[in-house]
């Protein structure tokens, strides 16, 4: 609710490739007690014990996003590389222009819908994957806040790095994605040789290899 989209916390909450959205606030509805399980009515008497005790104290707003799980094929790993700089996120998101040309969300729309479909098959396609990860919304016009990001989107593909399939800014930045089935050192190393190439000694990175995980948040209960 602070930052009007579920989509980080959903698949942190739920686990795995999901797709979500926020509902408008007229259509948020809150669920009828004689709805409710035993223990959503429990939850839902303590919180409004602890709003009558603390009037600081506000609900959880309920039924306020969708989500759906999608498919992702496990042979599908995350080759995060960090460069060794903080971007604001304000900053980036000040980056981004008030209006988009039509054709230049048309061009996500059609992506994002190929591309929602390729990462959930049995053997991802390489060359399908990486021209679905293209963009016009959202990193032309980042490109200046994070250095060596012009060279790696336009430089590497899957004939010249082969294990690649897509890469992209992730987020705000400053990280770079890098989704792969193989060879998943090589794939961070040609990345993080390109940022050590930028003027004025090269920006240093990182790199984390990361499992698509599908548990979400879970509860563990200690002796």
């Amino acid at each position: 609710m602070i930052e009007r989209h579920p989509d980080n916390v959903a698949a942190a909450l739920v686990g795995g490739f999901i797709a979500s959205y926020l509902l408008d606030e007229d259509d948020q509805v809150k669920k009828p007690v004689d709805k409710l399980s035993k223990t959503e009515r429990m939850q839902r008497e303590r919180e409004e014990k602890a709003v009558a005790a603390n009037s600081s104290v506000s609900i959880p707003p309920e039924n306020i996003s969708q989500s759906v799980r999608l498919g992702c094929s496990p042979k599908i790993k995350a080759v995060a590389i960090i460069p060794e700089f903080e971007l604001a996120t304000s900053k980036a998101r000040a980056a981004l222009p008030k209006t988009y040309a039509p054709k230049d969300v048309v061009f996500n729309l059609q992506r994002l819908a190929v591309l929602t479909t390729a990462l959930g098959s049995e053997t991802p396609d390489p060359w399908l994957i990486h021209g679905a990860m293209g963009d016009k919304v959202h990193q032309p016009y980042r490109m200046h806040l994070i250095p060596g990001l012009p060279e790696i989107l336009a430089t590497l593909n899957p004939d010249n790095t082969p294990g690649l399939l897509g890469i992209c800014l992730s987020g705000a930045g400053p990280t770079i994605l890098a989704l792969a089935v193989s060879n998943f050192d090589e794939i961070a190393a040609k990345i993080q040789a390109l940022f050590a190439k930028q003027p004025n000694g090269g920006v240093a990175t990182g790199y984390k290899l990361l499992d698509i995980v599908s548990d979400g948040a879970t509860c563990v209960q200690q002796s």
